[in-house]
């Protein structure tokens, strides 16, 4: 298992704080694995557990109820409840909110693969009563974090040399760790098909399949780019308002990333196109056909900003943070890549080998009296370590 680096803050929210522990991520990204991380840290330190996968029916079945009598009768003697897939409940928030409730001496760890079918099961009746935690697929830190470099000197050595396997077949756990092209390629396969679109497709409203996976595969082709829904409608072959409700789902489903504008000018700054991104890139690769080596690829540049702009987001999640990130462009087409806010302005731009900012970012810079950082191959693991 390569550690995540999630772990310990989850630890220490579960263990200092009142709330039901939720650790919410697409499917195989390694929650599983995690929460049975955590149940044996949790066993190393006396602390009585009980773990049940609800994906598995006799499990299920048996958490599956709002009787007082019975929760009491599951959780009796327990510390800790570790709950795996809570989604397949059919009342997760009232089940969880009666054991909170009645039986303080046990905590909740609950993990679910999807946004829409947890959250909004959960949302009216865990109201002020959970800490949520976004689980994403292996980050780079971690992964050179795992292979233990003897010094510093040679973190950035080891990490060039992980980077290209990162940038074409991403990092989700089975991927990362498979030894050959071949395997990597097929499991991205079966990711996509499998899981990809298992959680979508249960969706009440969801009947057109081939739209979303259309629709999957049109936005894969324009990482980075302002998206128009109105043209995506065109080319999908379906209206604006499906597109709307279809990339919400994505979303949702820990699929893709969406970034807005920022805009404290909004006549001479756009205020309502955003760009899209996925939350893997091996995925994003596979959906697209193209396993090309990063330097031979067209699209190597908004690959490169894919992926630091997710790492980025991977680094403030394994954290416990958030951050209020966007991008900035004008009008006239002047833009920078990426900013954040918090509360000052910090902007970055994104290059592969340039020295120097672009001259959008000098009118960004005599926008807001902001500098605007340049990130590159040489800088990059201090960005995604947001130093």
């Amino acid at each position: 298992m390569i550690p995540r680096l999630i772990e310990p803050v989850v630890l220490e929210k579960a263990a200092n704080y009142d709330k039901i522990i939720l650790i919410l991520g697409a499917r195989q990204v390694g929650k599983t694995t995690l929460i049975q991380s955590l149940t044996e840290k949790l066993a190393k330190k006396g602390k009585r557990f009980l773990y049940l996968n609800c994906d598995l029916e006799e499990d299920r079945q048996a958490l599956d109820t709002t009787s007082l009598t019975v929760l009491r009768n599951i959780t009796a003697g327990v510390d800790y409840l570790c709950i795996d897939e809570a989604q397949r409940l059919n009342n997760p928030g009232l089940t969880l909110k009666i054991i909170h409730d009645n039986f303080k001496s046990t905590k909740i760890i609950a993990t679910g693969s999807s946004a829409f079918e947890l959250k909004n099961k959960l949302s009216d009746a865990l109201t002020g009563r959970y800490l949520d935690f976004h689980l994403y697929a292996l980050s780079f830190l971690e992964v050179i974090n795992a292979s233990q470099p003897p010094h510093k000197a040679l973190l950035k050595n080891i990490a060039n040399s992980i980077l290209n396997q990162t940038l074409t077949y991403g990092l989700y756990p089975e991927v990362h760790l498979a030894k050959k092209e071949t395997d990597k390629k097929l499991y991205l396969e079966k990711i996509g098909e499998s899981y990809l679109f298992k959680d979508i497709l249960t969706f009440q409203g969801v009947r057109n399949t081939k739209a979303i996976r259309d629709l999957t595969r049109a936005i894969a082709y324009q990482i980075g780019s302002l998206v128009s829904e109105n043209e995506l409608a065109n080319r999908v072959k379906i209206d604006r308002k499906t597109v709307a409700s279809y990339l919400d789902i994505l979303e949702k489903s820990y699929i893709i990333i969406r970034v807005y504008p920022y805009s404290a000018n909004p006549r001479r700054e756009i205020g309502k196109n955003y760009k899209i991104y996925f939350t893997d890139l091996g995925l994003r690769n596979s959906l697209i056909g193209d396993f090309n080596r990063f330097e031979l690829r067209q699209d190597n540049g908004r690959v490169w900003e894919n992926f630091l702009i997710l790492e980025r987001l991977k680094s403030a999640a394994n954290c416990g943070q958030t951050i209020d990130y966007h991008f900035w462009r004008s009008y006239s087409g002047a833009e920078v890549d990426y900013l954040e806010k918090d509360p000052s302005i910090k902007a970055y731009e994104f290059k592969l080998s340039e020295k120097a900012v672009s001259r959008s970012a000098a009118v960004f810079v005599k926008t807001y009296q902001t500098p605007v950082q340049l990130v590159n191959k040489e800088n990059y693991l201090d960005f995604i370590s947001r130093k």
